[in-house]
C-alpha cells in the first residue's frame, strides 16, 4: 500500500535533500515526512485505526486515528487534511501538537525514519473508513487506551506518539 508514492527525503533538520518512493525509503531507511492525527470525541474517547492487512508497514496493527506520508512538495498540514479525508471521511479543524523526529523503527528488512507532525482534532462526526487503507476503527476510553499502549497490538511509532500526546494533554488538563 503506497509503496510507489513519491515523497521528499529530508535531513535531521527537516530540509529536503532529495526525493524517493515510500517503498525505497522503507527499504533503505531514508528519512522522510509523515503526519499523524489523533481524533478525539467530545466525551474524551480517542479513535484508533486498524491498518490494512495488505500494508507494507505493520499490516493489521493498530495505530493512531489517521496516519500517512507527506507527498513530495506537499506541506504537513495539507497532507494531514488529505489523509483525514481519505482514511476517515472527516473534514475537521486540525491543531498542531508538535513535530517529532522519531527514532529509526525496524520491522524485518524495513526501517521507518520519519519527521512526524502530530495533529489533533475534536469531532463527533461519523467516521467513514476507506476499506482499502484500513481494516476498521474503534473508540477507546482512558483505561482501554492504556491497555492498548501496554500491549503488542499497536505500531511502535503510534505508541511513541500516543504516549507523548497523552503526556502533553495531562499537562494542560
Amino acid at each position: 500500500m503506497g509503496g510507489e508514492e513519491a515523497v521528499d527525503v529530508v535531513d535531521e533538520h527537516d530540509s529536503v535533500v532529495g526525493s524517493s518512493t515510500v517503498g525505497e525509503c522503507l527499504e533503505k531507511g531514508l528519512l522522510h515526512r509523515a503526519v499523524a492525527i489523533v481524533v478525539v470525541r467530545k466525551n474524551g474517547g480517542v479513535i484508533l485505526q486498524e491498518r490494512s492487512k495488505h500494508d507494507l508497514w505493520h499490516p493489521g496493527k493498530w495505530t493512531l486515528s489517521c496516519t500517512g506520508h507527506v507527498k513530495a512538495g506537499e506541506r504537513y498540514e495539507d497532507a494531514a487534511r488529505r489523509e483525514l479525508q481519505e482514511e476517515l471521511g472527516l473534514d475537521s479543524r486540525l491543531d498542531l501538537v508538535k513535530r517529532y523526529l522519531l527514532p529509526p523503527i525496524r520491522e524485518g528488512p524495513l526501517t521507518e525514519r520519519e519527521w512526524v507532525s502530530l495533529y489533533t482534532t475534536t469531532t463527533d462526526s461519523q467516521v467513514v473508513i476507506d476499506p482499502v487503507e484500513l481494516e476498521s476503527v474503534d473508540e477507546y476510553d482512558g483505561p482501554r487506551l492504556q491497555r492498548m499502549l501496554d500491549g503488542d497490538k499497536m505500531t511502535p511509532d503510534a505508541i511513541i506518539l500516543l504516549r507523548e500526546y497523552l503526556r502533553l494533554r495531562s499537562r494542560i488538563s
